[in-house]
């Protein structure tokens, strides 16, 4: 195992998801690379794009302009973050994010996925699985943060053959369990 997938969505559990991936990269000195969705409100189309990832106000048509102004916005976030940390890169990421995950772990662009826990949603249930019901059965590793706390985990069975390089504190983190997770 070498490189880290953060996703962010800039919610409190994904700062903690974020402390959590880069300490664990420091210590283990892998790659640390950090993905954001680009906000479309259009499930298909994806060629239009929120204008700011912490404020969205208008839409606009993906330019690499645009694309290059949100990066730079990316980078100037987590960039104070990282300290004397330079393994690490910045990526916008496009598509179903689901979809785009397994893609990514399928070609080895990463090797563990930690995401901020998010809950189900009345709203969730209406596009996608619940992230906690997409983790735990996807084929690959994947943390996620924060559901009771900062120091709360939950993995894959997968991430389990890793446990012993992923530095959970004892008693703090539980596998997930693949049933559906209700509203």
């Amino acid at each position: 195992m070498t490189t880290i997938g953060l996703c962010t969505n800039f919610t409190q559990t994904d700062e903690w998801a974020f402390e959590y991936a880069l300490e664990l990269a420091i210590k283990r000195d892998w790659q640390l690379n950090i993905c954001h969705w680009l906000n479309s409100p259009y499930t298909l189309r994806r060629d239009i794009v929120a204008d700011d990832l912490f404020a969205p106000v208008r839409l606009e048509t993906v330019t690499p302009a645009l694309l290059t102004r949100l990066e730079l916005q990316l980078r100037q976030y987590f960039d104070p973050k990282l300290g004397d940390f330079t393994n690490v890169a910045f990526k916008l990421c496009e598509g179903q994010y689901q979809v785009e995950l397994i893609r990514c772990m399928r070609n080895h662009l990463l090797d563990l996925v930690v995401m901020g826990y998010q809950p189900a949603t009345s709203e969730t249930y209406e596009t996608w699985q619940p992230l906690s019901v997409f983790a735990a059965n996807l084929p690959y590793p994947i943390i996620l943060v924060g559901q009771d706390g900062p120091q709360s985990y939950l993995i894959n069975v997968q991430a389990l053959a890793w446990q012993d390089q992923l530095e959970l504190p004892e008693g703090r983190w539980q596998i997930l369990d693949p049933v559906s997770e209700k509203v």
